[in-house]
C-alpha cells in the first residue's frame, strides 16, 4: 500500500466547499421582507445565505482495488497494513476506517458451512455472503481468516403483474389495468394494400403500417390481432358478463 494513501483518499475538495453566490431566490426573500417592512434576520450563518453545507468528499476506488489486490491474505494483515497508512488521530482519514468496514464483513458465522453475517443487531443477519446484491462487499473467512470476495449478483428486476385479461369471443376482449375492466374491441392483423390506410391501434395509438409494428401489436394483445375501440365498462355492465367471479373487485 503506497505511504500517502491517507491523502489519496480523503484530502480532496469537499462538497459544498465552492460557493457561487446566494442561493436561488435569496435575493427576492430580502426584498419582499424589505417592501413588507418585516425585520431582516439580525444573525444569519455565512453558509445559510449560500445554501451549502460542506460535506465529506472521500476518493475510496483506490481502497476498493487495494482490497481486490488482497483477496486471500490475512485480514490482520490487511487491515495493519491500511491502519499504518492512514492517521486515526485525524477525523477526516479516520472516517475511511467507517468505509472500510462496511464493505468488509469481519463478524462472519457458519450456517450449513456457507458463511454468513454474524452481526445479531443487524437486519441482515444471516445473509449468506459468498453472494451479494452489493456490488463492493468482502468478508473475512471465519476459518481461515483470509480475505474473500463475494460474487456479486444483480438484484431481479420486478417485472408488472400482466393485466387480467378474459377473452370473451374472438371480437370481445375485457381487460383490467389500473382497476379499471375495459372491454376491447380486437380484429385479425392483414396485409395493408399500398392504396389502403393502415390499420390503428386504438390502445398502442399508433398505426400498424411495416412488420415490426405489426409483430409489437400481435405481441402486445397476445394474438395476430389489433384493437379496433375500447371503453370503460360499468359495474352494472361488468357483473353481468361472464368474468369469473375471483376477478371481480
Amino acid at each position: 500500500m503506497r505511504a500517502d494513501m491517507g491523502k489519496v483518499l480523503a484530502e480532496r475538495p469537499r462538497w459544498g466547499s465552492r460557493s457561487r453566490g446566494p442561493r436561488k431566490g435569496y435575493d427576492a426573500h430580502v426584498r419582499r421582507c424589505i417592501d413588507a417592512g418585516e425585520p431582516l434576520p439580525k444573525f444569519e450563518g455565512i453558509k445559510r445565505r449560500s445554501g451549502k453545507t460542506k460535506h465529506f468528499n472521500e476518493h475510496l476506488g483506490p481502497l476498493r482495488r487495494f482490497l481486490d489486490s488482497n483477496v486471500g491474505r490475512p485480514w490482520d494483515k490487511v487491515y495493519a497494513e491500511i491502519c499504518k497508512h492512514v492517521d486515526r488521530g485525524n477525523v477526516v482519514q479516520k472516517h475511511i476506517l467507517t468505509h472500510l468496514f462496511q464493505y468488509v464483513v469481519t463478524n462472519v458465522m457458519l450456517i450449513d458451512g456457507r458463511p454468513c453475517r454474524g452481526e445479531a443487531y443487524a437486519r441482515l443477519y444471516g445473509q449468506p455472503l459468498r453472494t451479494s446484491h452489493d456490488r463492493h462487499q468482502w468478508y473475512v473467512c471465519p476459518k481461515s481468516g483470509l480475505l474473500r470476495k463475494s460474487r456479486y449478483v444483480p438484484r431481479a428486476r420486478k417485472r408488472p403483474d400482466p393485466p387480467r385479461t378474459v377473452r370473451l369471443n374472438n371480437k370481445q376482449v375485457c381487460v383490467c389495468r389500473g382497476g379499471r375492466w375495459e372491454l376491447i374491441a380486437v380484429a385479425l392483423v392483414g396485409r395493408c394494400d399500398p392504396g389502403e390506410r393502415p390499420a390503428y391501434d386504438v390502445i398502442l395509438q399508433q398505426y400498424l403500417e411495416g412488420g415490426a409494428r405489426g409483430e409489437e401489436a400481435t405481441h402486445f394483445h397476445r394474438g395476430n390481432v389489433y384493437a379496433v375501440s375500447r371503453r370503460v365498462l360499468s359495474r352494472k355492465e361488468l357483473y353481468a358478463l361472464p368474468i369469473p367471479i375471483e376477478l371481480l373487485p
